[in-house]
């Protein structure tokens, strides 16, 4: 029954990766259900959620217009998704989830205790099922010392990552290095707030990957292999 965290800077391909090893193992993938389910318990919106963990202040109005082109590209597509989110958005990282309620205030009406018991028992209860793929959300904090649970972290160059975002959302180079600056900013911060520790410290992960010099897949078979030992 392996559990699998992946962490990492947006554009380093976490969600893509976590989706080939999920697919590889025969393993669920949880991303956005993360919070789904966290929303549930505390019984706010989703969006509440999003807005705890990743605020961002600097650039938030050209960062803003980031989200509402992708919700105008969700309505568009004539899909409906989960709340907060649809096709057009379900292939982001974690990292690029904001404050889609348009109002930073709503994240301060959330206390942290209550945040974080919601959180730690997501996951908590995500790994007593077993067999899953955890993206970001700080699982790899909240589940450091659990048995069977394998914690990747990947890094990757800002040029890699900065390319990512131009080719995947046809950024403009400026527009993506301020998009990769400001949320990794904001993930470093919320990680930093609730466990005191830097995101991409190599002692909270049993193995770190670098994308700048490896693909996904490969990434992916790497993960794969490390995690048969979980199971062996």
């Amino acid at each position: 029954m392996p559990v699998i965290t992946i962490n990492g800077p947006i554009g380093c391909g976490a969600v893509t990766i976590g989706q080939m090893v999920s697919e590889q193992m025969n393993l669920n993938f949880v991303d956005r259900l993360f919070f789904t389910e966290a929303a549930r318990i505390i019984g706010t919106p989703v969006g509440t959620l999003i807005a705890k963990e990743q605020r961002v202040d600097r650039f938030r109005d050209r960062l803003g217009r980031f989200v509402q082109t992708m919700l105008e590209r969700s309505a568009m597509s004539g899909v409906s998704g989960e709340p907060y989110f649809g096709r057009g958005i379900e292939n982001l990282p974690p990292e690029t989830y904001m404050d889609l309620t348009g109002d930073g205030s709503v994240a301060k009406k959330l206390d942290d205790k209550t945040f974080i018991e919601a959180m730690t028992k997501v996951a908590n209860d995500l790994h007593a099922q077993g067999n899953a793929v955890i993206i970001g959300r700080g699982a790899n904090q909240i589940l450091a010392d659990a048995p069977h649970t394998l914690h990747v972290g990947l890094l990757a160059p800002m040029e890699v990552r900065v390319k990512t975002l131009i080719d995947r959302e046809h950024f403009e180079k400026e527009e993506a290095e301020i998009h990769v600056e400001e949320l990794e900013r904001a993930r470093e911060d919320f990680i930093m707030k609730f466990w005191k520790v830097h995101p991409n410290e190599a002692r909270h992960y049993h193995m770190m990957l670098n994308m700048g010099k490896m693909n996904p897949k490969t990434a992916a078979e790497v993960i794969c292999n490390a995690a048969g030992d979980l199971t062996a």
